[in-house]
């Protein structure tokens, strides 16, 4: 309990600072700070009292963060563009801001022509080549592919979507292999079609986030086939597939950047992992992974570990019946649970059982990952706020 304290003491300055402080102590940056802190304390002692407990407080605020950078991102487009369209100026001004999705797509054009692909600037914008490699490369090294299911701002549409009903109407475990294969697939198909294109293939065809972003003007057959696919996209895999499946359906088959940071989780401080003494086999943890990370195999085959899909959201952890699945350091890998579990070694006095749950994998974990997506989320958060607070004075 004294952990959650100090956690919760600490992620209140990081909110201060970041949010409330950089956003002026306004009214909006004020009402968002008390939210977040809101939420990592109720994530925080929920997990004391309960391994895995605290979910629900990421699936809130990934929701909550998912549609407030799409309000904000909208309400900066209408005012430099007068619409959510690409305008020809912004595409030859390379104005545009850099998403992380189009990071793998870049990359191998980057290396073979030294050149940028993407229509952004390198440097000088909130969203510059530069600002969102580095911020990537922060991130790979903490959170792995936990960007998925911690920061990434498009993926909150799906987290929510995926949640409003009870039960899956349409059950995917016997297919979480496959839709792996399928995803690593389309991956490859994207990048080497960037490079013959030149162009970022996926943002020009295959991103349902248009729809709620900036799109390309439909001016052309070409333009309106896309824009079509874009609306088929984003209806069914992030609507439509999450609500009956109970999964992050266009997260897991179809967002080139995830199966990029699949790839990159290596370098990873964190992982999940599996203790197969403790695992009866039950497969729910297999049933309710959001991103096909875990199948039957996994379990049967004893792999001690999620496959290399594993977005470390912390589902599996809060179904298992054994809690034999946790958090845990890369660099702790073929310990024994005896190395790196809590039970281990628990000191005597109130301080050194605070001091040693401080450092838990799970505990380090959750706080980066929270206050990673404090700081990403801030701007477009307060933002957001702003423009409710004023819509509703208008209605007033």
């Amino acid at each position: 309990m004294t952990a959650s304290f100090i956690l919760t003491i600490m992620m209140s300055f990081i909110v201060m600072f970041f949010v409330a402080g950089t956003g002026g102590f306004s009214l909006a940056s004020l009402v968002y700070s008390v939210f977040l802190i809101a939420l990592f304390a109720g994530m925080t002692f929920s997990e004391h009292r309960k391994k895995g407990s605290g979910v629900i407080y990421r699936r809130i605020f990934q929701t909550v963060f998912a549609v407030g950078f799409c309000a904000a991102f909208i309400s900066d487009l209408y005012a430099e563009r007068g619409s959510m369209a690409i305008t020809s100026q912004a595409m030859s001004n390379a104005e545009l801001p850099f998403c992380h999705i189009a990071i793998p797509q870049a990359l191998l054009p980057l290396l073979v022509t030294k050149n940028i692909i993407f229509p952004a600037r390198i440097s000088g914008h909130y969203a510059a080549v530069a600002s969102m490699i580095l911020i990537w490369l922060v991130c790979t090294l903490i959170l792995g592919r936990g960007w998925c299911s911690w920061v990434c701002f498009y993926g909150g549409w799906e987290e929510g979507f995926s949640h409003l009903a009870k039960k899956p109407r349409i059950k995917l475990l016997p297919k979480n292999k496959e839709i792996r294969e399928l995803h690593f697939g389309f991956f490859f198909f994207i990048v080497l079609a960037s490079l013959c294109q030149m162009a970022c293939a996926y943002c020009e065809w295959f991103c349902p986030f248009k729809l709620v972003t900036e799109y390309s003007p439909v001016n052309s057959i070409p333009s309106l086939i896309a824009t079509i696919i874009f609306v088929g996209l984003f209806v069914g895999l992030v609507i439509v597939l999450p609500i009956l499946t109970k999964k992050r359906t266009q997260c897991s088959a179809l967002c080139p950047f995830g199966a990029f940071a699949s790839l990159t989780d290596r370098f990873s401080a964190f992982r999940m992992k599996i203790d197969t003494e403790k695992c009866v086999g039950c497969m729910k943890c297999a049933a309710v992974c959001p991103f096909s990370a875990i199948d039957i195999k996994t379990i049967q085959e004893k792999k001690g570990r999620p496959e290399i899909t594993c977005a470390k959201c912390g589902e599996c952890v809060a179904v298992c019946p054994q809690g034999a699945i946790r958090y845990d350091f890369k660099f702790n890998a073929g310990r024994s649970c005896a190395g790196s579990c809590a039970s281990s070694a628990a000191p005597k006095t109130a301080f050194g059982r605070a001091v040693q749950e401080l450092l838990y994998p799970a505990q380090l974990f959750r706080f980066a990952a929270f206050s990673f997506a404090t700081i990403m989320s801030s701007d477009f958060m307060v933002k957001s706020l702003n423009l409710a607070f004023n819509l509703i004075g208008g209605i007033k």
